[in-house]
């Protein structure tokens, strides 16, 4: 009997060791000729690679068999890292390997070879630089994220038999990335487990007996060990750190607006969570190597970045929720000191023209002027205010400078078709909001002089000048060319991370993700 079952053993071996060797050998003669027939946009790349393999197979052959193994179990890593496991060759990589898919000659071994490299370049990209890049509704920018030579690095570590590094060499050292993709493997596990549920809390008792509400604060990270019992007093410094998470009033008291937000769904979270760092993937090229403005709407906050770390950062007031703040990616080109408000038309005809009606003394109150076609300073009291409305209105509304311009004392211009920009503002009580959704479309700052010091690096004395002169009544406005255009992205981020390194949820606040919808 034992005799029998080493027999059987044997057959089995055999029998592996046949299908095995059974693989066509592809020559890198082959190999090369095969690619070269090959058309299609991949195709540098693919000669690339396997130029620095010498045209040898990575994948389909005895002696790589375990880089196909390798790569495989890293794209199960797919949600755990940000991606979508389907956008790749999974399944046809499995059967392959359980060997429910032949290859029945050259030409299948040679899809097969490059039909993974080409699944390869795809993933580690992805991973690099983001499967998703921001939408934006002007882009001047044309920026594409290539920082890292995917093909050459992914070559270089299988032929130097350190393939299962490459995820390693590849993680972005950028901040913003690296706690997103930590809050991103915890809910991965979390919902991974098969006790796992969606939770709904119905209780506004902060207290360990409330339990939806201790796995929900165990879902988001906040509480580590949800069997351990910890004291009321205990609960509210955790439920304070949920508000924190996501830009409410930091209290400890359950309101319907905490409620709200911890009873999004887990899956919702990781829809967050996924897309926010795939745009900071996208972004960290772009701020390696120089200072770039990033203002990210629903956190309502600006960052500047440089050579991969926040130099400046401040919040800002963007727009409501019927004058949205929209997105763009520009430059910012100069710098105006003691600026004129020119007043859009439908702020014009909406909310000045009926207080001019009822007295046109509005205009010289406002420190505002009117202007004719031809540009000359009109008398308002000389104007039939009556005879105007939103299709015929042949003015042109100004604010003059002063301590009530609603630019403030300094704005930032870049190109856009929107008419917005970067400014400063009288209103400071503002920013003292957590929830800054207030203005018409363009964006106030909390520290503009600040800003203005780093787009003006070489030229900091007209920032110097303009603090301590103030605001000067009925001053002409400077412009002030920037030293080199700096970047500046305005984009819609669901998700960030503050100074401290916490993760943050946003409000979609301009109702643009189907899946925040609030239970």
């Amino acid at each position: 009997m034992k005799n029998c079952y080493w027999k059987k053993i044997k057959i089995v071996v055999i029998g592996c060791v046949c299908s095995i060797t059974a693989l066509p050998q592809i020559t890198p003669e082959r190999l090369l000729q095969f690619i070269s027939e090959k058309k299609n946009s991949a195709n540098e790349e693919v000669k690339s690679f396997y130029a620095r393999l010498n045209y040898r197979t990575a994948w389909i052959e005895r002696d790589n068999l375990h880089n196909r193994d390798v790569f495989l179990n890293t794209l199960k890593l797919s949600a755990g890292l940000g991606l979508i496991e389907n956008d790749y060759p999974v399944k046809y990589i499995e059967s392959l390997n359980n060997g429910s898919l032949s290859l029945l000659n050259s030409n299948d071994s040679l899809e097969a070879e490059l039909r993974i490299t080409e699944a390869a370049f795809h993933f580690y990209k992805d991973f690099t630089y983001g499967n998703t890049k921001p939408a934006f509704g002007y882009n001047e920018l044309k920026y594409q994220a290539d920082c890292r030579n995917i093909p050459v690095l992914l070559a270089e570590y299988i032929s130097s038999n350190k393939f299962p590094l490459l995820l390693t060499e590849l993680s972005s050292a950028f901040p913003d990335v690296v706690f997103l993709e930590q809050k991103i493997k915890w809910m991965q596990n979390i919902m991974a487990d098969s006790s796992f549920s969606e939770l709904n809390i119905a209780s506004a008792k902060v207290s360990w007996d409330n339990k939806p509400l201790v796995a929900k604060l165990n879902q988001l990270g906040i509480i580590i060990f949800p069997h351990v019992k910890i004291t009321d007093s205990l609960m509210k410094i955790k439920v304070k750190e949920a508000q924190r998470q996501f830009s409410l009033l930091s209290d400890g008291v359950l309101r319907t607006t905490s409620l709200q937000e911890l009873n999004i769904p887990l899956s919702a979270r990781m829809q967050q969570l996924s897309l926010a760092v795939n745009y900071y993937r996208w972004l960290s090229c772009l701020v390696q190597n120089q200072s770039v403005i990033v203002v990210n709407i629903p956190a309502a906050y600006l960052k500047v970045y440089g050579n991969n770390k926040v130099i400046l950062e401040m919040r800002v007031i963007v727009g409501k929720q019927s004058t949205p703040t929209p997105t763009l990616a520009s430059s910012v080109r100069e710098v105006i000191l003691y600026p004129y408000w020119h007043v859009p038309l439908s702020i014009k005809t909406k909310e000045l023209l009926p207080a001019i009606k009822r007295n046109p003394g509005y205009i010289n109150a406002g420190n505002y002027q009117v202007l004719n076609s031809s540009g000359k300073i009109m008398n308002p009291y000389s104007i039939n205010w009556n005879a105007l409305n939103a299709n015929y209105f042949p003015y042109v509304i100004r604010q003059s400078t002063g301590c009530d311009n609603s630019l403030g004392l300094l704005k930032l211009n870049f190109y856009s078709p929107f008419g917005v920009y970067l400014h400063d503002t009288p209103k400071k009580s503002l920013f003292g909001l957590n929830r800054r959704f207030f203005s018409h479309g363009c964006m106030r700052m909390e520290k503009p002089m600040d800003l203005g010091h780093l787009v003006l690096k070489n030229n900091v004395q007209a920032i110097d000048t303009l603090e301590q002169k103030g605001c000067l009544r009925n001053q002409s406005p400077i412009t002030v060319k920037a030293d080199e255009q700096m970047p500046v992205i305005v984009w819609y981020n669901p998700a960030g991370v503050d100074s401290t390194g916490r993760v943050l949820f946003y409000e979609d606040v301009y109702r643009k993700f189907d899946w925040m919808k609030r239970k």
